[in-house]
């Protein structure tokens, strides 16, 4: 997913936490199937353009991407 603004991006890291956690209890020995993550996280924290991107480009120095790829189907 690719953020433009803050705000944008915190939602998208807030969906990808949310999705890449279980919901079950803290705690709980055995995590059933259905409250298990729907995604796991391909990057840590937001990539950024480097600095030859932003020269070449400067609108794109607000840009940050965040990866996820879904291991299950929402329940």
């Amino acid at each position: 997913m690719l953020s433009y603004h803050s705000l944008e991006d915190r939602l998208v890291k807030q969906t990808f936490a949310k999705g890449a956690a279980d919901r079950a209890p803290r705690g709980m020995p055995v995590v059933p199937e259905s409250l298990k993550a729907e995604l796991r996280l391909l990057t840590r924290g937001a990539e950024r353009p480097d600095e030859d991107e932003i020269a070449i480009n400067p609108r794109a120095a607000s840009a940050r991407l965040r990866v996820a790829e879904r291991i299950r189907e929402a329940s």
